[in-house]
């Protein structure tokens, strides 16, 4: 049964050491936390056209840690052939509708495609079947829909917008070209937007999540945090689980984040921590205490009616930094609702048609963009 339908019994994930970026040490930590569910074999036979699907959220090296580090993928990569599998390797960040090989060059993947022989695709292009989920049309890339395996690759991060970012949020990226700006559109509430990022997980059904926590972001991220070694390798075919799991040891509840509430009204996934069985057992002595959550997370968990009653007074709103913005007009090319302009080589946000997405906060290159709180937002 895929990882993305529900399932009433206990999942499990597996949680390994790994200190560095080495591949010897990675791919190692790798296979030890694939083995308790019989190894890369388990899920890749020979002569599966395997997808491999990154993090590669926008043009970032990987020292950045925005984006799933190049050696995770490599590994995996290899592991994949060594089993039989044809390995290829894709993801639609934002801005690749241009071109997206700067961003695998950049990112580091353009070197694992040539150590590995993987195929890099992209995902703009070819024929995409769409799906219908919950009244709402996808189309989803056709490199997913002709993968025989796909292999989800999430980073351990921060969000500002959904608190945190795992393997659920991750698949979003199957999405080409600019469907991930019009459901932004269509759902600019973190309640509303984990409905659309369930229907996508859904669709896709990744058979296998491999988290890159080796190093995380911690802060205001997903992109405009602050690297953090975390040392860590997480891996289950259950991706709701994954992230129940890993949010905890972020430091989360897990029942506040949005996609792991969602996963739990719809049945999908495990999303109780009680019900999953972890390696090592003891959580407690691998959470992170002091791991720096998003600066606006108590206002993003303020239950909507509320927040709805007392918005005039509580608010927080992106604002370019004109010490770190350098004109380059990305965020205004990508806002869904076209709020913004370009004035004295300044982005502008008109407030009223703002939706408060975020997106501008995370496609920025240059970490420009700053979260301005009023004085209420400020006190909580």
């Amino acid at each position: 049964m895929p990882a993305s339908e529900a399932d009433e019994t206990n999942a499990r994930v597996v949680i390994e050491r790994c200190g560095s970026y080495n591949i010897a040490e990675v791919s190692a930590a790798i296979q030890k936390s694939l083995s308790p569910f019989g190894g890369i074999e388990a899920f890749v036979r020979p002569g599966d056209r395997v997808l491999l699907k990154p993090n590669l959220l926008a043009a970032h090296p990987p020292e950045k840690n925005v984006t799933t580090h190049p050696v995770v993928v490599e590994a995996v990569a290899a592991l994949v052939r060594e089993a039989g599998g044809y390995v290829r390797i894709g993801d639609s960040p934002a801005g690749s509708i241009k071109g997206i090989k700067r961003f695998w060059r950049i990112a580091g993947l353009s070197e694992v495609a040539e150590k590995t022989g993987a195929e890099l695709v992209p995902f703009e292009t070819g024929a995409m079947p769409a799906k219908t989920l919950n009244g709402r049309r996808y189309y989803i890339s056709k490199w997913v829909a002709e993968a025989d395996v796909v292999i989800n690759l999430p980073k351990f991060k921060t969000h500002n917008l959904m608190l945190f970012t795992g393997g659920v949020k991750n698949m979003f990226g199957t999405l080409p070209g600019l469907q991930k700006t019009d459901f932004h559109k269509l759902a600019p509430h973190p309640d509303d937007f984990a409905e659309i990022l369930l229907d996508v997980y859904k669709l896709t059904k990744p058979a296998l999540s491999i988290m890159d926590a080796v190093y995380g972001m911690e802060g205001n991220g997903p992109a405009a945090g602050a690297s953090r070694e975390v040392g860590l390798i997480l891996t289950s075919p259950d991706a709701v689980a994954l992230d129940v799991v890993a949010s905890f040891l972020m430091g989360y509840d897990p029942e506040t984040i949005p996609t792991i509430q969602a996963a739990s009204r719809r049945g999908i996934g495990v999303s109780e921590l009680k019900r999953i069985e972890t390696s090592p057992s003891d959580l407690e002595r691998l959470r992170i205490p002091d791991f720096r959550l998003p600066s606006n997370r108590k206002i993003r968990m303020i239950p909507r009616p509320v927040l709805n009653a007392i918005g005039k007074a509580v608010w927080i709103r992106p604002v370019a930094d004109p010490k770190k913005c350098i004109g380059c007009a990305i965020c205004i090319n990508y806002c869904p609702v076209e709020a913004m302009a370009l004035i004295n080589m300044l982005p502008v946000i008109d407030y009223k048609t703002c939706i408060n997405c975020l997106c501008c906060d995370e496609i920025c290159p240059e970490n420009a963009m700053i979260q301005k709180k009023s004085l209420l937002a400020k006190l909580l």
